[in-house]
């Protein structure tokens, strides 16, 4: 059986996925752990298309869940992912990662208990959820990524 978290850290340490001249590979980060987990969904998909490939869940294999379930699941070994559209980012493209199989960690941004995620973007690493999604409303209040889970 593979790993999530060995997957998670082969995604991290690979340098064909760090930022190069402004550009992010968030997308084919996820895919690749997705391929290694078994889901072949996100072939060439950007991440606002992934993050839709989830939320519309045509392939019945997606259940969006909250934080501590996304987690739950990540520690069982399965897949995991946290997303956010560019629409609610207010960027010109959306952002994905996975969720890392260890324990939730306060965030003080949120001020709950977040997942820690195998992030692959602006920066790369493992960091709470609230790290790689630092978005705020137009209010000024923080919000938090949508979490799915991967039954396949």
């Amino acid at each position: 059986m593979t790993d999530i978290k060995d997957v998670c850290d082969a995604a991290l340490n690979d340098p064909s996925f760090k930022p190069k001249k402004g550009t992010t590979y968030c997308n084919l980060a996820v895919d690749w752990i997705a391929d290694q987990m078994g889901c072949t969904e996100f072939d060439g998909l950007m991440a606002d298309e992934i993050y839709q490939t989830m939320l519309t869940n045509k392939s019945g294999k997606w259940a969006k869940v909250d934080a501590s379930d996304a987690t739950i699941w990540a520690l069982s070994n399965g897949l995991a992912i946290a997303g956010l559209p560019s629409q609610r980012l207010g960027e010109a493209h959306g952002h994905v990662c996975v969720i890392y199989a260890v324990s939730m960690e306060p965030s003080s941004s949120l001020g709950h208990d977040v997942p820690m995620v195998a992030n692959v973007g602006k920066s790369v690493g493992v960091m709470r959820s609230s790290q790689a999604f630092p978005v705020e409303d137009p209010s000024g209040k923080s919000l938090e990524a949508d979490y799915f889970t991967y039954a396949g």
